[in-house]
């Protein structure tokens, strides 16, 4: 007998039977955890991971009424004859739901009702099982408002950069916190072989977690959320929260997709590039060259296409089940991805097991454990080489050679992009587990308690490989400078971090009477954090085939660091509950961390919240078209703390002697945030339209910043301190409606969207403006990290003399003055100040879901590096060779000028983008089951299938995600890889 028929009374297990499934009305998925009661007989089960129930015990034949009950959706009752074994029940989502239960940010589990400020949840396991989702990020994006995921490269591995609410620190990473099943693991969003300083090819630590195996995602978007988190928190915290198994038989779940990724439209996206070539009788001639030009002469030498389709395949198998004493879940799963260029591909496997046992009512125990192995394949970039330098950066030029066509190159720049896949190979292993468990206990009736004790460990080896290679060196070096394949080079480098928690809860429950309840929390936390990082590099291999680092002729060891960082908290917090509908929450926390200064003591943070139903008092007279309303405010505390060896004195060792390195900051210590949200929930016109709103107004103190050392102290470069304010507001809005909901057709909307502007206060006593690079600042009135540059104004442009004269620039006060002693003027921001997304999805006949989505980002500016390089320094654009046909006289002279200005390249980046299309059909439970399979659909689905933008360049959705140009506020995009186009083909059976 299944154990989901437990809760039938005994004697009751005779008779009648009814079986069905209960799924989502709108995705037509299986909902797991519903209740399944027919009340007038006493008779209750819960369905399993696929959905299915089995009543028994019923009369033997007439008519029984069903009730259908689950968190986050309407009950619906139905009448239903005995006997019946095929049975669908689609339930409703509720446009608002507060009976939902939260994780992340609470001192235990709490109702959403409870909770004072903004949780934005995304149901991923819905999401996963009809949209073209491949990783985590791609999960994340735009289905929680105010959070930005700002793309890097279409080259598959590659990660993105998550904001939450924006950027409000001005030195450090502005990186949200990322815990999974309440352990906190390695948030890195760049790592990998790149070179050159460059950071188009980041691999983000993010996609090791596999979407297959995530339930939901919390995320906390700011300090009055993250007070209980404390320092490192005021970024935001993302939970992921992974699939449990339910009591019942084994519930078996097989998926596998099968698609392709492309470059769109690269034939024609692409702009021609201008040069000079031979005459005929001597001379020079003007002459472009297009890309499908470049590529009919790669598929004459190569027989190949500059980019092309690469395959993509995932399998994932998972089965779940259990006991009302002991449930599992076992999920296993292989990718394989294949980028645009061929040796762009990502290899990664994934096993997860939770098991969760309940030996008694007073005590449980839930394992978590995850363990994923990969490697990703990434061209050889920055400057160099791969499709994307020699494509974009073209001339005509290099398809001749001494006057005559048949230059090696091609046309390309350095050379045809297979000659750089055959002379480097540059590849990421990682290897990382994450395990945790949690042991909780109520010994009483009013108290429980519980711990939670885990660990993340992550092995990254990098390499980036130039195998001697004298045949490539001989054809090409001496027409495009490629002479590292002549002698052979070699890069290495390895991450080892390790991250610890350990972290502690309890609560006490009181009910005084009908009236009043309280929850008095306490807990306190230890995460720790160990870092190992060791890189070395060689060049001059002495002969072909010879590739270790003992073997080249020059060695050095460039890295070999261990960086240790602990922080040590508490909190203690009340919580007022009165008639079940208004909660009040008071809260303190203290912490201490290794990278605080030795003058600097423990930093508190404190914690109000006010959470309101006020639907259901019924003093309140509310229109009938109110369902529910909720208002909600809560302030708090959180912060974000230097950088493990930033407040230390430390030496480097050059020679046998010691040297003066970092002069350290004894006074340094966290930056501190404050916030206010006030918000409102409410759900209206029967349930059909639901409202979230979240006004936020927050504050960063003590903001690091950078000065000179004190050159008395005899210690060189910079000292960090605490000086800084960054003010920054904003809205949040999440809007569902239901218009249309009839049993053969279903019709469901959503939009979100935020908006954040920000103002730097203060940059320390008698500071303005502080550089990041060369037009990048932080300036007192203005967001952090914006552009400013000098910018042209006026300029004369001769066509028959063809010289410019008279250039003047903005003198930032509405006037113009010359350019030589012009200041910086404000260009733009470079984070995104709003985002938004719109979904529409509608079931069809019962069978058919269709589902559309798009997502905005707007507000920030970004530079166009592609056409600094073409016009600037490589004088490939028609205006270097053109310039009397139409173009401003300012634009010529800022070409003209070098990389002397950057204005001309900085433009608004905003884009919307049809991000995803899919259409799932569920085939008919008698015809899947005659291949043994309970439920079964198939998706077809297509990502990133149109844009709309008005930035001139090749990719708004692209930039680099670390390096010199890259970090937190790098919106610079030079040969950067568009986003892929993707279509997936899915096939879902459970057993």
């Amino acid at each position: 007998m299944s154990a989901l028929a437990a809760a039938v009374p005994i004697g009751a297990q005779t008779g009648g039977v009814i079986s069905g499934t209960v799924v989502s009305e709108r995705t037509g998925g299986p909902l797991a955890g519903a209740q399944v009661l027919v009340q007038a007989r006493n008779l209750a089960v819960a369905t399993d991971a696929s959905g299915r129930f089995r009543l028994v015990g019923l009369p033997t034949s007439g008519t029984v009424e069903i009730t259908v009950r689950r968190l986050g959706f309407a009950p619906r009752t139905l009448s239903a004859d005995v006997g019946q074994l095929d049975l669908r029940i689609g339930l409703t989502e509720r446009a608002v739901e507060l009976g939902g239960v939260v994780v992340t940010g609470t001192a235990g589990v709490a109702e959403r009702r409870a909770i004072g400020n903004a949780v934005s949840t995304v149901n991923a396991a819905e999401i996963v099982a009809t949209q073209p989702v491949s990783s985590f990020q791609e999960l994340l994006n735009g289905r929680a408002a105010g959070v930005s995921v700002v793309g890097s490269s279409g080259q598959v591995g590659t990660g993105s950069r998550i904001r939450v609410r924006g950027a409000s620190s001005l030195s450090l990473t502005n990186n949200p916190l990322i815990f999974v099943d309440g352990v906190r693991v390695d948030n890195s969003q760049a790592s990998g072989p790149t070179t050159q300083g460059f950071g188009s090819q980041s691999i983000s630590r993010w996609n090791d977690f596999n979407p297959d195996d995530i339930e939901s995602i919390e995320v906390i978007k700011g300090p009055a959320a993250a007070t209980l988190y404390g320092t490192e928190a005021a970024a935001g915290v993302i939970q992921i929260i992974t699939k449990k198994g339910s009591a019942g038989r084994p519930t078996w779940n097989l998926t596998l997709r099968s698609g392709g990724n492309w470059v769109p439209d690269w034939r024609t996206r692409f702009a021609d590039n201008y040069g000079t070539v031979p005459r005929a009788g001597g001379g020079l001639d003007t002459v472009s060259i297009s890309t499908r030009q470049l590529n009919d002469s790669l598929q004459r030498n190569f027989g190949r296409d500059i980019f092309e389709v690469g395959a993509l395949q995932d399998l994932q198998l998972s089965v779940g089940g259990g006991t009302d004493a002991l449930r599992y879940y076992l999920g296993v799963g292989y990718e394989e991805n294949q980028g645009a260029e061929p040796v762009n591909r990502l290899n990664r496997s994934n096993l997860r097991l939770n098991l969760s046992a309940v030996p008694n009512d007073k005590v449980s125990v839930t394992t978590s454990i995850n363990y994923t192995s990969g490697r990703t394949y990434l061209p050889y970039e920055a400057g160099g080489g791969g499709a994307t330098w020699g494509t974009y950066f073209s001339s005509p030029a290099f398809l001749y050679s001494a006057g005559n066509p048949g230059n090696p190159q091609l046309g390309f720049r350095s050379g045809p992009p297979d000659v750089y896949y055959d002379a480097y190979n540059n590849f990421q292993d990682a290897d990382r587990f994450t395990g945790s468990i949690t042991l909780a206990h109520r010994p009483l009736a009013w108290l429980n308690h519980r711990i939670i004790v885990g660990v993340d460990r992550l092995m990254e080896d990098n390499q980036a490989l130039s195998p001697r290679d004298d045949v490539i060196g001989a054809r090409y070096a001496a027409f495009s400078g490629l002479t590292a394949p002549t002698n052979g080079s070699m890069a290495v480098s390895t991450r080892d971090v390790v991250v610890s928690t350990w972290d502690y809860a309890a609560n006490a429950d009181f009910t005084w009477n009908d009236r009043w309840r309280t929850v008095t929390s306490a807990g306190g936390q230890f995460f720790g954090r160990r870092s190992l990082f060791r890189a070395a590099s060689a060049t001059g291999f002495p002969a072909a085939g010879l590739t270790s680092l003992a073997a080249a002729a020059i060695r050095d060891i460039s890295g070999d660091e261990v960086f240790e960082n602990n922080t040590v908290g508490g909190y203690v917090q009340q919580q007022v509950i009165w008639r079940d509908r208004l909660y009040l929450t008071g809260a303190m926390r203290a912490d201490d961390n290794s990278a605080f200064g030795t003058n600097f003591d423990i930093v508190t943070y404190p914690k109000l919240s006010a959470s309101y139903v006020i639907s259901e008092d019924p003093r309140v007279p509310l229109p009938d078209a109110v369902g529910e309303l909720r208002l909600r405010a809560a302030f708090g505390g959180s912060g974000q703390q230097p950088g493990a060896f930033d407040a230390v004195r430390t030496y480097a060792a050059a020679g046998g002697f010691l040297t003066p390195a970092n002069a350290g900051n004894p006074d340094l210590g966290p930056e501190r945030s404050l916030e206010t949200e006030l918000g409102l929930d409410a759900s209206l016109l029967d349930d059909r339209l639901g409202v979230e709103f979240t006004y936020f107004n927050g504050t960063t103190r003590d903001a690091i910043l950078s000065r000179l050392a004190p050159p008395s102290a005899g210690f060189p470069g910079s000292q960090l301190f605490n000086a800084g304010r960054v003010d920054r507001s904003g809205m949040e809005w999440l809007i569902r409606y239901q218009p249309l909901n009839t049993p053969r057709v279903a019709l469901d909307l959503a939009l979100s969207g935020s908006t954040v502007g920000y103002d730097i206060k203060s940059l320390g006593a008698n500071t303005q403006i502080v550089a990041v690079t060369s037009n990048v600042q932080h300036r007192v009135g203005y967001a952090p990290g914006a552009w400013f540059d000098r910018r042209i104004v006026s300029a004369d442009y001769d066509p028959a003399t063809n010289v410019v004269s008279n250039v003047l620039c903005d003198d930032g006060a509405g006037g113009s003055v010359a350019c030589a002693s012009a200041p910086a003027v404000f260009l733009g921001n470079s984070v995104p100040t709003r985002e938004g997304s719109f979904s529409i999805g509608s079931t069809l006949f019962r069978d058919w879901r269709v589902n559309a989505f798009f997502d905005y980002r707007g507000g920030y500016s970004k530079l166009d590096g592609n056409d600094r390089v073409r016009c600037s320094l490589f004088n490939l654009c028609r205006i270097n060779y053109y310039p009397q046909d139409g173009y401003a006289p300012e634009l010529i002279a800022a070409h003209r000028g070098g990389t002397a200005y950057t204005y001309q390249l900085i433009h608004d980046a905003s884009f919307t983008r049809f991000r995803e299309l899919s259409v799932t059909y569920t085939i008919p439970t008698p015809l899947a089951s005659r291949f043994g399979s309970t439920r079964a659909s198939i998706t077809v689905a297509g990502r990133n299938l149109a844009l709309w933008t008005d930035f001139p360049g090749i990719e708004p959705e692209a930039s680099f995600n670390s390096g010199t140009r890259g970090g937190a506020y790098g919106q610079w995009e030079q040969n950067v890889l568009p986003q892929l186009r993707s279509y997936v083909v899915t096939i879902n059976l459970n057993f």
